[in-house]
């Protein structure tokens, strides 16, 4: 076990790059742990975030591979997008291993690559909503002939008087930044409405559709 005070985003970088093996621990109400394979990120966690099995997957089920990856992004996209924190100390504890069955990982170039792509959508939709943005339902909008999806029904029902993309995204298991986008779809159909009061433009979904499909 050793300690480091530089940034974790190059923290990370240099475990990954000499093929360690063990858990990269952050501190604080806003950290978590990053587990690595012999330079592989095996699986994310945040305090922030929901685990994989939160969800409708269970450990060993079909898919439980892909609900452990979307959570390592989500994790690691709000570990590394967090400010700077050169001042904390991030131990790092060798041959420790996640408690997430058998999963291929990915490398860190994959990683940071796919956290640079949400934080470019995210950055997009902040004059509108933010994973911490309050939204309540718009109780003015009546469209009996509108379709959405069954995500965007559960987020819809668990809204209730209000609530933010991060609260929903815990209730139903998902994802904290495919939950926003969603939320952010909501608002453009004005079936939501963030408490900034501003309306996204309805062309704003065939961006949305182009970077997240």
């Amino acid at each position: 076990m050793y300690f480091a005070r530089e940034p974790l985003v190059t923290r990370l970088g240099r475990l990954a790059d000499s093929g360690q093996t063990g858990a990269l621990r952050v501190p604080g109400d806003f950290g978590g742990t990053i587990y690595l394979d012999e330079g592989r990120i095996m699986y994310a966690e945040s305090r922030r975030t929901p685990a994989p099995d939160r969800g409708l997957v269970r450990p060993g089920a079909p898919g439980w591979g892909y609900a452990v990856r979307e959570a390592t992004v989500d994790a690691a996209l709000e570990l590394l997008s967090g400010r700077p924190r050169p001042a904390l100390r991030q131990p790092f504890r060798e041959a420790e291993r996640p408690d997430v069955g058998e999963v291929s990982g990915m490398s860190y170039g994959d990683l940071l690559t796919e956290v640079e792509r949400r934080q470019g959508i995210l950055s997009q939709l902040a004059d509108h909503v933010t994973a911490d943005t309050v939204v309540t339902r718009n109780a003015l909008f009546d469209a009996p002939r509108l379709q959405v999806s069954e995500l965007q029904w559960a987020l819809l029902v668990r809204v209730g008087s209000k609530a933010t993309p991060r609260e929903l995204a815990w209730e139903v298991g998902h994802s904290v930044f495919s939950t926003t986008i969603e939320v952010f779809r909501l608002l453009v159909l004005r079936l939501l409405a963030s408490a900034s009061g501003t309306v996204p433009r309805r062309d704003t979904l065939s961006f949305l559709r182009a970077v997240t499909e």
